[in-house]
């Protein structure tokens, strides 16, 4: 502990109602005062604290570390928890090359106290570190695929809106159209006119979303204990399927432009 005493091997053997608080703790209830021979309470439990645990910080995803109460695991089990069972167990392999070799020497352990046969099934669960990643795999790969059903269901519908804007553009510029027929603007000249402005637009907005996002990316770290690391890739990704979409939706009203004859355009 960073200050005062640890959870000592007498505290577990006498279920001794003391404990060891985190720096979130200590802030919490007793501001910058030592909080050591002071009592705080767990479920009407009154422990001591003993210590004060170092300052650990936080995680990426925000995960307060300090945030935490150490007591003795008999005193948590008799008296704050009224329980007679261990409920979890956390146990650090040296070679983590050996994981499920050591996993397995454990199940066969607590096959072996637990009295449970081999053709029974287990009461408990052994969670590796092998587990967690595949289980952090398979989210990512569900937040990955969520956000790319997101991303398409936003640009189709940024795409449309564009679409629209640019044929009502055209309907207001007709006699602009019919104006620069009558001068000589061929069908394509209009045609490239109205595209560029739809590729414009996407453009614009383009590099409005790229600030945004960068912007954010610099004030999380400052604002909250998440980590924001930009990425090139997703940036250029993002940026090809902006243009195509762009492009895509911006034919329609250009090609309608194209088409309107200078009379009717100037009438």
């Amino acid at each position: 502990p960073a200050a005062g005493e640890g959870i000592a091997d007498e505290d577990v053997a006498t279920m001794a109602r003391v404990c060891v608080i985190g720096r979130t703790i200590q802030r919490e209830l007793f501001g910058d005062r030592d909080p050591t021979g002071e009592r705080i309470y767990i479920n009407n439990v009154a422990l001591s604290v003993k210590g004060v645990l170092e300052n650990r910080g936080s995680s990426p995803i925000g995960t307060d570390f300090d945030n935490k109460v150490i007591l003795p695991i008999t005193t948590a089990m008799r008296r704050v928890m009224n329980i007679d069972y261990v409920g979890a167990i956390r146990l650090i392999t040296e070679d983590p090359k050996r994981m499920a070799e050591q996993a397995a020497a454990v199940r066969r352990l607590i096959h072996q106290r637990h009295r449970i046969n081999p053709s029974e099934e287990d009461d408990f669960r052994i969670i590796t570190a092998d587990v967690i990643a595949q289980l952090a795999r398979g989210t990512s790969r569900t937040l990955s695929l969520l956000l790319i059903v997101l991303a398409a269901l936003s640009l189709t519908v940024g795409g449309v809106v564009l679409m629209n804007i640019l044929l009502i553009s055209v309907a207001e510029r007709r006699p602009e159209i019919g104006l620069r027929r009558a001068v000589g603007a061929t069908q394509r000249d209009i045609f490239v006119q109205f595209l560029t402005e739809s590729l414009a637009v996407t453009v614009l907005g383009l590099a409005l979303g790229s600030l945004l996002g960068l912007g954010l990316s610099v004030a999380l770290p400052r604002l909250t204990p998440i980590q924001a690391i930009p990425s090139w890739e997703p940036l250029l990704l993002a940026s090809a399927c902006a243009l195509l979409i762009g492009t895509f939706f911006g034919v329609q009203p250009a090609r309608r432009a194209a088409k309107l004859h200078p009379v009717d355009a100037l009438r």
